[in-house]
């Protein structure tokens, strides 16, 4: 699926913003290909045609392409709770039946198939690599909840150029080089 072909069924289920935030960087700012990588992984690194994002229902859904020679693929969706402060709560973020949002993180990780910790987030990510699927509570808080979850398509084939890891760096890349350190 093209950026365009995404454009239009976002317009047509919300709000759709397309920009690049300021603490983004492009993969060619990035002298090693595991912090791009990293940085991919951690929604800091988008092509430039897959910087949008739309606000559904309380929910905003963010969509990125496949990486280094890849770029044209629908690779990536994140999903994110919108600030709970902004209005009503969001809408229902359901997998396989499973409300994402509305049960606590560890009973919800309880229930998936070989769920592991994200290394170095705090409090700690879960990935799930046999669904493609990682959830995350969005900030630093101790947040009972998850607030956001990624998932990862066939087309995120295009970092295998980096290494095999599909929801974590699995050279150790370091999404922040270049920006704050």
């Amino acid at each position: 699926m093209s950026p365009a072909e995404v454009h239009g069924l976002l317009t047509a289920g919300g709000e759709v913003r397309r920009s690049r935030p300021i603490m983004r960087l492009a993969l060619a700012q990035y002298a090693e290909l595991r912090h791009a990588h990293d940085a991919w992984l951690s929604g800091l690194l988008f092509e430039p045609d897959w910087n949008l994002s739309a606000v559904v229902d309380g929910v905003v859904l963010t969509v990125g392409g496949g990486g280094p020679g890849a770029p044209e693929g629908l690779a990536r969706i994140d999903i994110r709770a919108d600030d709970p402060s902004a209005g009503p709560e969001p809408g229902v973020v359901a997998w396989d039946d499973i409300d994402l949002f509305g049960y606590p993180a560890d009973e919800i990780a309880s229930v998936l198939p070989d769920p592991a910790a994200v290394p170095g987030t705090a409090p700690a990510d879960v990935m799930v690599e046999p669904l493609g699927l990682r959830l995350w509570r969005g900030g630093p808080t101790e947040s009972a909840d998850w607030r956001g979850v990624t998932l990862l398509g066939p087309g995120a084939d295009g970092w295998r150029t980096c290494c095999p890891g599909a929801l974590v760096c699995a050279r150790d890349g370091d999404a922040l080089v270049g920006i704050v350190r």
